[in-house]
């Protein structure tokens, strides 16, 4: 029977050390913090049990503790800078309440750990839960967000009936509902990340207009920083195609051709776009266009949210690209559908849809 100190990260980590090494007979003699560690000293001595106060007494006392100060934040606030108005608050008040305080994001660390946990036997997850609709779309890694937003569709239904009833929620929330605007718009303009294959897409979707209206004329317009190189892409396929290629500085776009299309591909970062295309909007506040990100398939959910947040304000149709090269699965769909992204366009290598 010894007394011993444990170290670890956290209080629950800490406590987990002292139940496996001592048992439920363990006592819990002091608890502090030191360089980023939790410290506890515990023991199973007989002697030293007998001596600590009972665990009745403790019981109490936190009771007491927990119930008068848990919603007491203001207090936890303003503590020290009335220790320093007012000597006569004592230290161990100030012990006290910092207690309090660590207690408090304890109790929150266990809250976050908790949230999506789900219940398992000594194998797997238990069998009342498994065969759930919820569950089983988390095993195909759509994410808790979504799952939880588009319950409303499976609620009440069984597996089959109702995955596919969230299927066909998810593809509304993801589905561009206003896909014409590509045809009633002169002005198309392309961003998005530095290889997400905006120049292909730009060729792909002028032969696209092309094959649907001869008769309209066609333009690839360049828009470079001076740090970038124009695309040398862009420029092949307008060899290849027979479409003009324009520098942005050479294209007057306060008189646009009322017959032709003008499909703008941004190169360079995703910043540069963003900046061009709002000097555009304050500069030229008459002049439509319509706007579509080319985002690579494969990006994951960090990326999906970095890019649609800077770009909320512009709102574009979002065009699926390389899909040859990568996969589209379920995190991703799930993080598009959670930051409102709305696809209009799918695209590998040879096709566009």
């Amino acid at each position: 029977m010894t007394t011993q100190m444990f170290k670890a990260k956290n209080m629950r980590s800490a406590i987990g050390m002292v139940n496996e090494e001592f048992g439920e007979n363990a006592i819990i003699l002091s608890t502090k913090k030191n360089n980023g560690f939790v410290e506890v000293e515990a023991s199973d001595n007989d002697e030293v049990i007998k001596s600590f106060p009972s665990n009745k007494d403790q019981k109490q006392i936190f009771e007491n503790l927990y119930l008068k100060k848990i919603n007491n934040s203001e207090d936890r606030k303003t503590l020290h800078s009335q220790k320093k108005i007012n000597p006569t608050v004592s230290n161990n008040e100030v012990n006290l309440r910092t207690s309090i305080e660590e207690l408090l994001e304890e109790v929150q660390s266990i809250k976050n750990d908790i949230k999506g946990m789900y219940l398992t036997d000594d194998s797997s997850v238990c069998d009342s839960l498994s065969y759930t609709t919820p569950i089983k779309l988390r095993q195909e890694r759509f994410l808790p967000e979504i799952i939880r937003k588009l319950s409303f569709a499976y609620i009440g239904k069984n597996i089959d009936e109702g995955k596919i009833a969230f299927y066909r929620q998810l593809a509304k929330k993801l589905a561009c509902t206003d896909f014409s605007r590509i045809f009633k718009s002169n002005n198309i303009f392309i961003f998005g990340l530095s290889g997400s294959g905006k120049s292909t897409l730009c060729a792909k979707l002028a032969t696209f207009l092309s094959d649907r209206n001869k008769e309209k004329k066609i333009n690839f317009i360049d828009v470079a920083n001076n740090s970038t190189n124009h695309s040398e892409s862009l420029r092949s396929y307008s060899r290849v195609l027979g479409i003009p290629m324009i520098d942005l500085k050479n294209f007057n776009l306060s008189n646009i051709e009322k017959n032709s299309v003008n499909i703008f591909d941004f190169c360079g970062d995703l910043n540069f776009a963003i900046q061009k295309i709002n000097e555009i909007k304050v500069n030229y506040k008459d002049f439509d266009f319509c706007s579509i990100l080319a985002l690579q398939s494969g990006s994951n959910s960090n990326i999906i949210k970095n890019v649609m947040n800077q770009i909320s304000n512009i709102k574009p149709m979002v065009a699926i690209t390389k899909l040859d090269e990568s996969w589209v699965g379920a995190e991703e769909l799930s993080a598009l559908a959670i930051n409102n992204a709305r696809i209009g366009l799918v695209t590998g290598t040879k096709v566009l849809i």
